[in-house]
């Protein structure tokens, strides 16, 4: 699948799924203050990637559009409460081209965006007990409680790993952090309820659970692996900036591993370093050690594994599903997470 039919359908999605937050964000007196700085983040320029796995999941097995929107909207919503508070945490200095909110409008009121976005988030899923039934409304409710609960644990995984300074970890860690972290948010929950809304049964939404366990870590390698080697214009995020905020990356692993002991004494001492105190010889030590070890390359080995892995089980779970633009985008979407450019 080309990479303009994918643009296109993420950018159809986006465009429904901005126009639903702009609904769902209040029109009051206090819009100056919190609700303009709600929106900041999500009209920068974005993909929308996770509804439109929820859209496309629910339209592939059936379901209708304006049946899905609204939660659609809410992941999204989700998405980029995250990223404002992860920015903090990580001391990230640009996101989607622009600078963090933290650094415009100061960690207080960052802080306050983030806890405000998720506010919003309760409403709309609420509002599925009429729409779409108290049943569906329940269950879709569940997954999102659980993609909260493992979102904030797989947070707290890595940032107990920096408090400790712990670096010897296995392949299985990453995995774990990743699923955590990344999978469900990014997209177990967003194909779960996109296929609960759609009706699907209990048999379906076993593989589809599978699939986006596969693809999800295959798709936080690849951040991993750009994150060193992208186009910074088309990027939008600060090219090493994994290195410099000492992030637990499967490629920082695999090099730790590998280097001498000595090697791995002196990486120890700067990824413990705090981002003011890390300097450009730092991140360039480590730059050759990656390079010296072949770790970029080892990462995007086991991405490709993965994504082989997600490739197979969606298509025994979509064996009996008809044709349709909609699986068409799912399906293409085993390649798109290792071979994206941002």
């Amino acid at each position: 699948m080309d990479n303009g039919f994918l643009r296109g359908y993420l950018a159809e999605c986006r465009d429904l799924v901005l126009s639903e937050i702009q609904e769902i964000v209040p029109h009051n007196r206090y819009r100056p203050i919190l609700y303009d700085l709600i929106l900041d983040y999500p009209l920068r320029v974005g993909k929308a990637f996770r509804p439109s796995l929820c859209i496309a999941t629910c339209r592939a097995l059936g379901g209708r559009v304006q049946d899905v929107l609204r939660t659609a909207a809410v992941l999204e919503l989700f998405h980029n409460a995250f990223l404002v508070h992860d920015d903090i945490e990580d001391e990230s200095l640009m996101r989607r081209g622009l600078p963090t909110l933290h650094l415009d409008y100061g960690v207080p009121i960052a802080i306050n965006v983030g806890d405000g976005i998720f506010a919003l988030c309760l409403q709309p899923l609420l509002d599925n007990a009429r729409l779409l039934g108290l049943g569906k409304a329940l269950r879709i409710l569940e997954i999102v409680a659980r993609m909260a609960r493992e979102s904030v644990e797989g947070q707290a995984i890595e940032l107990d790993w920096i408090r400790r300074r712990q670096w010897h970890l296995r392949d299985r860690d990453y995995c774990r952090l990743s699923y955590k972290k990344t999978c469900w948010y990014s997209f177990i929950a967003p194909m779960q309820i996109g296929a609960v809304v759609a009706g699907a049964l209990p048999a379906q939404l076993a593989p589809l659970r599978k699939y986006a366990a596969y693809v999800g870590v295959a798709f936080q390698i690849q951040d991993d692996v750009l994150n060193l080697t992208a186009d910074e214009d088309r990027y939008g995020k600060e090219i090493g900036g994994d290195l410099w905020e000492g992030k637990h990356t499967l490629i920082v692993m695999h090099m730790m591993r590998c280097a001498s002991e000595e090697e791995q004494t002196i990486a120890q001492k700067m990824l413990a370093k705090p981002r003011g105190g890390r300097t450009e010889e730092d991140v360039q030590y480590l730059l050759d050690l990656i390079a010296r070890y072949g770790s970029l390359d080892y990462a995007r080995e086991v991405a490709l594994a993965l994504a082989c892995k997600a490739e197979q089980v969606l298509e025994r779970a979509f064996a009996s599903i008809p044709p349709s633009v909609h699986r068409d985008f799912l399906q293409s979407m085993t390649q798109y997470v290792t071979t994206r450019e941002k």
